[in-house]
């Protein structure tokens, strides 16, 4: 597929959800997903490629019920082609929903950004649940609503107790796309380049449209957050406020997370926050998305770390310097921008290892039973895949750095010298040892002990 302005890239499964629901119709489809993740268009795709009936779309305001009711006939007479309906007066989205569908009942429905219409006024979901318990069955209709605000959708729309809990046909929440889709917005950056975008954007869609054509990660960091008129400068501030009525506690706690604040208790102590009260933020930050809890093989210990890359980027790189200098020269934190993100891409590249190492696992026929961080007594091991069936225990390195031969050996007599602290239970299984490395210098031939991964595997397979 050419980049285009309108590339659209991957979201086939979701394609195919969206497919099975208008096959199976009457139904509810929800979609939800943070910010910029791309399901508006992920639904006008759909409509555009496979929907072969009528359909309408309304895009919800934060504003009052009676706004977004005459917003919603406009646009379902615009789009199902029913005269005098924006005329008409209507108390209740599912009073407006029967009326059209008792007209049209063989369509597809789309009220877009439902959770702001949600937050301004709570009532709609249980009209909406109305609708669909007492009137929905009786068409052929498609109904479907997206969010972006996650929480929102999560506590009032689709949670337990929620009016519409279990009452949708298909639930969709749209994540981020994969690194080798993320490499496709970028076919003229070498594979260091393109990494180094997914680095500092993770896999959201709007972003790598926003930064094609950049030819530096440096550029972009520059362009987008750090110049005079910086376009993405507020996007973190904007992403807390829209889920948060008070980000300010979050926004301390995925701080103190990045500072290295890892545990609730050490984020307790750097934030203020007390003890009894770090876990619900934790949970909240966590179901959102933002962050993960990462717990070591054969252990309950687990670490918090950023999992949104773009608030991992603010924390670590903007912040840093926008708070000590709000309108930086480029040459005075140039040595700064690239120690940063050379930290970070280290930790990204580790935490996508991971995910290579399952996906390298599953393209040769291995089905790791365990796979993770390995921490015991002061040695850490970057990846540990074990396979009971194969009795085999694999052992993957991590390096965000050109290796030459003398490295790589290096490495292999360490992870041989680290696999003595695995468990006696593993200790008659077979060991396998990886390298994974940004790239390696010639000479490599003679290493013959080990598999060598290097960073354009690591995209193609993850």
């Amino acid at each position: 597929m050419g980049v285009t302005r309108r590339v659209f890239i991957d979201r086939e499964a979701e394609l195919e959800v969206l497919s099975r629901a208008w096959q199976d119709r009457p139904g509810l489809v929800v979609i939800y997903g943070r910010r910029r993740i791309g399901k508006t268009r992920l639904v006008m795709e759909w409509l555009r490629r496979f929907c072969r009936g009528r359909y309408a779309y309304y895009h919800a305001l934060p504003a009052k019920h009676e706004v977004n009711l005459a917003g919603l006939a406009e646009s379902l007479e615009r789009g199902l082609g029913i005269r005098g309906l924006s005329r008409a007066s209507f108390k209740s989205i599912d009073a407006l929903l029967d009326l059209v569908t008792q007209q049209v009942s063989d369509a597809v429905i789309v009220i877009d950004e439902f959770t702001y219409w949600v937050r301004a006024e709570p009532r709609v979901v249980g009209e909406l649940q109305r609708f669909v318990d007492h009137a929905l069955l009786s068409t052929k209709a498609l109904i479907i609503v997206s969010g972006s605000l996650v929480g929102v959708m999560f506590r009032d729309v689709l949670g337990g107790g929620a009016p519409l809990y279990g009452r949708a046909s298909y639930r969709i929440r749209l994540g981020e796309l994969k690194l080798r889709h993320v490499r496709s917005f970028h076919p003229e950056l070498s594979d260091v380049d393109a990494f180094l975008t997914y680095v500092v954007f993770g896999g959201v869609p709007y972003y790598h449209v926003l930064i094609r054509g950049f030819r530096s990660i440096e550029d972009v960091l520059w362009e987008f957050f750090l110049s005079e008129t910086p376009k993405l400068r507020d996007e973190v501030t904007f992403i807390l406020r829209e889920e948060f009525r008070d980000p300010s506690t979050y926004y301390s706690v995925l701080k103190a997370i990045v500072a290295g604040a890892d545990t609730p208790s050490k984020i307790a102590e750097v934030t203020g926050i007390h003890r009894q009260h770090i876990s619900k933020y934790l949970a909240i930050l966590e179901e959102l998305g933002f962050i993960s809890r990462d717990v070591p093989l054969f252990s309950r210990r687990g670490r918090y770390v950023i999992k949104d890359k773009i608030l991992f980027t603010w924390f670590n790189i903007v912040e840093p310097i926008v708070t000590r200098d709000p309108s930086p020269d480029r040459g005075r934190y140039l040595v700064e921008i690239r120690h940063r993100l050379s930290t970070q891409a280290s930790k990204v590249f580790e935490e996508v290892g991971r995910r290579f190492a399952l996906a390298w696992g599953a393209t040769h026929g291995i089905n790791f039973d365990m796979l993770g961080r390995y921490v015991h007594k002061g040695v850490e091991i970057d990846v540990v895949g074990v396979s009971r069936e194969l009795k085999e225990v694999h052992l993957f390195e991590v390096k965000w750095g050109d290796l030459g031969r003398r490295d790589v050996e290096s490495v292999l007599k360490a992870l041989e010298r680290k696999s003595l602290s695995l468990p006696e239970s593993l200790s008659q299984y077979r060991l396998v040892l990886h390298v994974i490395a940004r790239s390696y210098l010639a000479g490599m031939e003679s290493v013959r002990n080990a598999y060598l991964h290097d960073l354009r595997e690591v995209i193609n397979l993850t």
